[in-house]
């Protein structure tokens, strides 16, 4: 099923990537109860007098009844006499009166609060469908960027952080609700203080997660395993005839786990079956102990691996499908944009599109070359623009606003760029002091790649860019060790005193805040001729060839000197322009990566957005998805709308920009 992959949020932390998020789950705690219970096998000793057990259960829990029921017992009349709280409020009270104690509240509390629903659903994992995956128009626009493209559950973030939070809710609540089972479902001691008159509706109450994580079980395993299997699956998932079986202390959860076992080994790679057997091993211990935290543990590893295998599925399908997407997109892209466009339901505003690549030719077209054509003319009209937006010249911080799916790999490099300008800045420094301390000899690379080196630990790791607030928060310790290396190598001794440092610190400040701008026309002039260049060279390649010529096969940080044919000349370039630049290698794979994105786009939006004719008008309530240029793909992979929710995993895709 390929590489191991992290499981379900809020599972117990099973890593099965290095690099991936763990699902962090509390570890169980030993507690003392002050209920007797027995286990899950033991006989129903209960003392009231349930319903029958088809009177009793229930799969799900009503939401909107919950809400209309709360919603009633918050309007007493003032001078009415004191309510009894509500049955959900009561099955709480009960579990802190079995567990006392901060545990009892901390349980109580995600009962309370908890989701019904598991982080895992059949519905979360439904955009790793065959048929999402082809109709999703970021992944397709991605695939064309990223070697190693795959999924991963999405946990970065803030919003990655609280789904993990979440999640680590539900697991207790699971456990709370277990220990309601013991109670209620043993009955000893008595439920003091409850009225069990209607005793479906406490039941109804109480079962409000183990039901719908049964059920999700069963509706995920189906989406996994072939047809034969499915009654097989509906058998031993009866999620009616397991809470009856729950109910009466007869539902043999170790028999199910060891049945789940022989299941996903059957269809799973070999490399899980220790995930596996852990499971049942939890479920085991769970039941034969009597630990509710076990049980739920077993449940919580059951889900990880089902999403684990899904995202195997999911991987295995984009490489096989990869050359196909690819040579796909601009037909795909197309038709996907004209058709939301006809239909109201484009994300780009084409008339603002329209207003900035105008803009952009009336002050780049005087510098465009006479001897190209129309087409190559606009097509440079467009390029300069967006490269005068990552340098920032003038105070450009706008794309096109039809660049929406590059404008993250945009961004990116942007951010690189402003890092190798600042690392010009302080290699600049460097040159200086030699002069100023008398050093005539050469600048030798090895000392200039230590000093590298040693900037590169003061800034810290960064795949992303540091930013202009990091260089400056950095600039004591940067000034100080470009002033150390400077005088080693000048063979002067250098007074490390207050002065002295604090006016390296308030220099190389100065430089940052003086010569940047300076610094990054230069790059701009350097580098605009080999994107122009690249472009120049690869206009008439397929998506695929760029693909091949284009995307870096390791992370641009660390790129051998010669990834191409074009690497080798723009490295030539930029040594012989900046002689003390930390790595030329990655400005090479930067202008790579530039005309990669502008080339699709262009091909994509030439039409749509920027140079309008007399067959396409995009603004106008004429367009027709049907004067997009065909392919010969399946009719399925031309159109469609997608969720966009998708991520990729940083294990497998390291390249910042991509």
């Amino acid at each position: 099923m390929g590489t191991q992959t992290p499981k379900a949020a809020g599972s117990n932390p099973s890593t099965l990537r290095a690099t991936e998020h763990t699902y962090a789950v509390r570890p169980a705690v030993e507690r003392k109860r002050t209920a007797s219970v027995s286990s899950w096998h033991g006989s129903l000793t209960s003392r009231e007098a349930p319903a029958p057990p088809e009177e009793r259960h229930h799969t799900g829990h009503d939401k909107r009844r919950r809400e209309q029921y709360a919603v009633k017992s918050t309007q007493s009349p003032s001078n009415s006499p004191p309510r009894t709280p509500d049955i959900p409020e009561q099955l709480a009270e009960l579990i802190i009166t079995m567990i006392p104690g901060s545990e009892g509240e901390e349980l109580a509390e995600a009962f309370r609060e908890g989701s019904d629903t598991p982080p895992i659903t059949r519905q979360s994992l439904s955009e790793l469908d065959i048929q999402n995956i082809i109709t999703n128009i970021k992944l397709r626009h991605d695939v064309n960027f990223d070697r190693d493209l795959s999924f991963r559950p999405n946990l970065d973030g803030a919003k990655g952080q609280e789904k993990v939070k979440s999640a680590q809710r539900y697991w207790r609540a699971l456990v709370a609700e277990l220990e309601l089972y013991n109670r209620l479902f043993r009955g000893t001691p008595p439920l003091e203080g409850m009225d069990t008159s209607d005793w479906s509706t406490i039941v109804r109450h109480a079962e409000r997660r183990i039901p719908k994580i049964f059920q999700t079980i069963r509706d995920v395993l189906k989406s996994l395993v072939p047809d034969r299997d499915h009654s097989r699956v509906d058998e031993h998932l009866d999620v009616a005839m397991l809470m009856q079986q729950i109910e009466r202390g007869v539902c043999d959860l170790v028999g199910l786990s060891e049945w789940m076992s022989c299941l996903l080994k059957e269809h799973c790679a070999p490399m899980r079956d220790e995930w596996v057997d852990k499971m049942v091993s939890y479920t085991r211990t769970g039941v034969t102990q009597n630990k509710p935290e076990s049980i739920v543990k077993g449940l919580c590893e059951l889900l990880g691996i089902l999403e684990s295998m899904k995202l195997d599925v999911a991987n295995h399908q984009i490489r096989n499908l990869k050359t196909l997407l690819i040579e796909d997109t601009v037909n795909f892209e197309t038709h996907y944009h004209l058709d939301r466009l006809v239909n109201g339901r484009a994300r780009v505003n084409i008339q603002t599109a329209q207003k900035w690549y105008y803009c952009a030719t009336k002050e780049f077209s005087p510098l465009c070359s006479n001897e190209r054509g129309s087409s190559r003319l606009n097509l440079e009209v467009f390029v300069r623009g967006v490269t005068a937006t990552l340098f920032g010249k003038d105070g450009r911080s706008d794309f096109p606003e039809a660049m929406y799916l590059d404008t993250d790999r945009l961004q990116i490099i942007k951010a690189e760029i402003e890092d190798h300008i600042f690392f010009e800045v302080c290699l600049n420094m460097f040159a200086t002091l030699l002069k100023q301390f008398g050093y005539q000899g050469p600048s030798l690379s090895t000392t200039r790649q230590q000093l590298v080196s040693s900037l590169t630990a003061i800034m810290g790791e960064s795949s992303i860019g540091y930013g202009p607030h990091q260089w400056m928060a950095n600039s004591e310790a940067l000034s100080l060790e470009i002033l150390r290396q400077a005088s080693t190598l000048a063979g002067r001794v250098t007074t490390y005193d207050y002065n002295n440092l604090s006016s390296a610190n308030q220099h190389l400040r100065h430089l940052f805040f003086s010569t940047f701008t300076t610094q990054a026309r230069n790059l701009e002039a350097a580098v605009l001729p080999i994107i122009l260049a690249t472009i120049e060279k690869y206009n008439n390649s397929s998506p695929m060839e760029l693909f091949n010529n284009l995307v870096p096969t390791t992370t641009s940080a660390t790129l051998p000197s010669a990834h191409h044919v074009q690497s080798a000349t723009t490295a030539d370039t930029f040594s012989s322009r900046h002689l003390l630049h930390p790595d030329t290698c990655k400005l090479s794979d930067i202008t790579n990566r530039i005309s990669h994105i502008m080339i699709l786009h262009w091909r994509v939006w030439t039409k749509i957005a920027y140079v309008q004719d007399d067959t396409i008008a995009p603004h106008s309530a004429t367009i027709s998805a049907s004067q997009a240029p065909e392919a010969h793909v399946p009719s399925r992979m031309k159109t469609g709308e997608t969720a966009e929710t998708y991520e990729e995993a940083p294990a497998a895709h390291e390249t910042p920009s991509q």
